[in-house]
């Protein structure tokens, strides 16, 4: 079998989030730079959640989930929180596509905990759930059909490595 290298880069490209977040800076503005404040010392008070916005548009802007699945390992970060992980095949149990609903398993996408399992995901209804020895953990997937084929060459090396 010929050696299959799964890539996939995903951002929150969601128009819903960028809308909610782009509408409350929006509100935050106008209520810094239209509505008079009676106390010159209000104006800092009000700045302070506008800082918090540009943050989180900048973290958005920023997070990357980059996914490598190769003939060996996986490697997966998910940019500026999570540095670069990698898992060599030998220690992984299994490694599985499945369909889930972010919101109802895990409240959300991004970086998630559900008592069972972790979650690292920017949307989407198919994730890469993997299990070794004491980790099990969600990969969230945009190409679904693609994984499929490198999940395939691990559980060809898996077959192979417990064959012989």
């Amino acid at each position: 079998m010929s050696e299959y290298v799964f890539k996939e880069t995903q951002r929150f490209k969601q128009i819903w989030i960028w809308a909610v977040l782009v509408g409350v800076t929006a509100i935050s503005l106008w209520e810094l730079f239209f509505i008079e404040s009676s106390k010159p010392t209000e104006s800092w008070g009000k700045a302070l959640p506008l800082v918090i916005l540009f943050l989180v548009f900048a973290l958005l802007l920023n997070l990357k989930l980059k996914i490598r699945i190769d003939s060996e390992s996986l490697k997966f970060s998910f940019y500026p929180i999570i540095r670069e992980r990698k898992y060599q095949f030998e220690d992984i149990d299994s490694m599985e596509l499945i369909e889930y609903n972010g919101l109802l398993e895990y409240g959300g996408w991004g970086i998630k905990w559900n008592l069972n399992s972790w979650s690292y995901t920017t949307g989407g209804r198919h994730g890469i759930l993997v299990k070794t020895g004491n980790k099990k953990f969600l990969l969230g997937t945009h190409k679904p059909e693609e994984a499929k084929k490198a999940l395939e060459q691990f559980a060809s090396f898996k077959s192979q490595s417990y064959g012989s």
